[in-house]
C-alpha cells in the first residue's frame, strides 16, 4: 500500500513538470508506460476540476480534458503502431 502512495505522489509531481499534456507525450527519455500514467493522473486530476466546477467550487487551474484525452489517444496509437 505505501509503494502505491508513493508512486502515486511521484506521478503527480511529474505532472507539474508539464506545462501542456502534449509535452508528456513528445517528452525524450519519459518511458511510454510513465507517460500513460502521467496522463491519467492528469485526467484524474481535470475531471475532479470539473466536477468541483459543475459544484459551484471554483479557484483551480482552468481545465483542459480534452486536451489530456488529446494526448492519451495520441499516446496509445503510438503505442499500437511501434
Amino acid at each position: 500500500m505505501h509503494h502505491h502512495r508513493h508512486a502515486a505522489k511521484a506521478t503527480r509531481n511529474l505532472i507539474g513538470r508539464f506545462k501542456h499534456p502534449m509535452d508528456v507525450v513528445e517528452a525524450p527519455g519519459v518511458p511510454v508506460t510513465e507517460k500513460l500514467s502521467i496522463l491519467k493522473a492528469w485526467e484524474a486530476d481535470e475531471r475532479a476540476l470539473q466536477r468541483a466546477e459543475d459544484e459551484g467550487m471554483a479557484g483551480g487551474e482552468h481545465a483542459h480534458l480534452q486536451r489530456v484525452r488529446e494526448a492519451l489517444t495520441l499516446l496509445q496509437s503510438l503505442r499500437r503502431t511501434s
